[in-house]
């Protein structure tokens, strides 16, 4: 039982086997990475579908595009030549890379620069911030792509490879950063591409030197020593900024996971209904950025929040609470504080502040601003309070707001009366409010029918 068992694992492992003939594997792979009027015209079609779909944000364009590249042919001829010593076939690949590059570029160039749609999408995005995981994804994918090559019948995987490994859509953000001059596009889609050209390579040279396909020349130690000096420098070079970036990533996420969970657990479980929040991360000075709906909070509850930052892993990290127009962070209103104690000239200048910022957040002209924002039919507000009761142990208070509309145009509708009244509710922070719309008077001395 044991022995048929080693045979089974012994075959399955075993890359050799139900491989092509290695004469036929290179010359197929050479068929591959020649220049022609066909490959031409496909590599024009789909750098275009690309683009449409980089700039439209379609997928499937872009998936579509990647399936119908011929970009893979050099990529993958350069590392067996580099494995078979076929300085010829290597140079003749090279080139050809270089072509099929600068045609794609240009291609991509000129269409971003025609598009009318200018701003960069999630998919162009996501091609400007390579890391070590596109690293491994080339070199995973290499590996399966020249396998694949060198069997009868390789089924999927050269097309699973050309999605995996997206080479066409850096190469059209390339076109798309030069197009519009942001040359962050440019370094950082270019640096990806550069990525799974090497490691695409360098996977082909592995897999060709583990089916011993046979060498165009065998050069002497010193020779081979060389070559392999070169591959490990270039190996370095690109993957050095990946894996620096790859870090950079990963802190990244886990402060933002942080952030959220500060966030949840600090504000939102207590029953805080917080309607922004900025997370910004940096590796010295990270920032926490929130403002909430109708809740203001002192310089200590401030001050009690922040302390709770280390709990959570932020360290080196500030939080800004906004409150109506002006946020301060813990450590501004320490300084304030310091700065203003014991003068008194001070404290009743930020006593005046603060209470001409509390008369402007409730100020109708202010609101009006704002409600006209929401919708443009309202000409005019007035708010006020009034007191009513059958004594005077007996008296209520209740807000009353007079919304005008445009009484040229159709008066608003329930929904919209519904939705300013909740509005004004939260904006003046109180339930008990009496909204009247009414029509805006053309005279002053004429008086419409008020409803509610």
């Amino acid at each position: 039982m044991t022995k048929p068992l080693q045979q089974f694992f012994k075959q399955l492992l075993d890359l050799r086997e139900g491989a092509e003939d290695k004469h036929t594997i290179i010359e197929n792979i050479k068929d591959d990475s020649d220049f022609s009027s066909a490959r031409f015209w496909v590599l024009v079609f789909a750098i275009g579908a690309c683009s449409v779909g980089l700039n439209i944000n379609s997928i499937p364009v872009i998936i579509g595009a990647m399936l119908i590249s011929p970009l893979m042919g050099p990529i993958v001829s350069m590392g067996m030549s580099l494995a078979i010593y076929d300085w010829g076939l290597m140079r003749r690949s090279f080139k050809n890379l270089l072509l099929l590059t600068a045609i794609s570029i240009t291609i991509s160039a000129i269409y971003f620069a025609l598009s009318p749609i200018s701003n960069a999408q999630s998919e162009l995005l996501a091609r400007t911030s390579p890391t070590i995981f596109d690293v491994l994804i080339a070199i995973f994918g290499g590996l399966a792509g020249f396998i694949g090559l060198s069997r009868t019948k390789s089924g999927n995987i050269v097309p699973g490879v050309a999605i995996a490994t997206a080479i066409m859509p850096p190469l059209c953000t390339v076109g798309y950063g030069i197009a519009t001059l942001q040359w962050n596009f440019v370094y950082g889609a270019f640096y990806l591409f550069l990525i799974n050209c090497i490691f695409i390579c360098l996977s082909a040279l592995v897999v060709s030197r583990y089916l011993k396909l046979p060498k165009r020349e065998y050069p002497d130690m010193a020779h081979r020593k060389r070559v392999n000096r070169f591959i490990t420098a270039i190996i370095i070079i690109i993957v050095s900024p990946a894996i620096y970036l790859a870090i950079t990533f990963v802190e990244q996420n886990n402060f933002n996971q942080n952030a959220e969970q500060f966030i949840t657990r600090v504000f939102e479980d207590e029953g805080y209904v917080v309607i922004h929040r900025n997370i910004a991360y940096s590796r010295t000075d990270s920032a926490i950025e929130i403002a909430f709906l109708a809740q203001r909070f002192t310089p200590e509850q401030i001050n009690a929040f922040a302390a709770r930052l280390p709990d959570f892993g932020l360290v080196n990290t500030k939080l800004y609470v906004r409150q109506n127009s002006f946020a301060l962070s813990e450590e501004e209103w320490t300084q304030a504080l310091d700065e203003i104690r014991n003068d008194d000239e001070k404290v009743s200048a930020l006593e005046a502040r603060l209470e001409s910022e509390q008369a402007s957040f409730v100020s109708p002209v202010r609101i009006l601003s704002e409600a006209q924002a929401i919708n443009p039919l309202v000409q005019n507000i007035a708010i006020g309070d009034i007191t009513y009761g059958a004594d005077l142990t007996d008296v209520t208070s209740q807000t009353i707001a007079l919304l005008y509309t445009d009484a040229t145009q159709p008066p608003l509708t329930f929904a919209e009366a519904d939705g300013f009244k909740l509005w004004l509710q939260s904006r003046l922070e109180t339930n008990e409010l009496l909204l009247i719309v009414s029509p805006q008077p053309n005279n002053p001395d004429e008086t419409d029918e008020i409803s509610e």
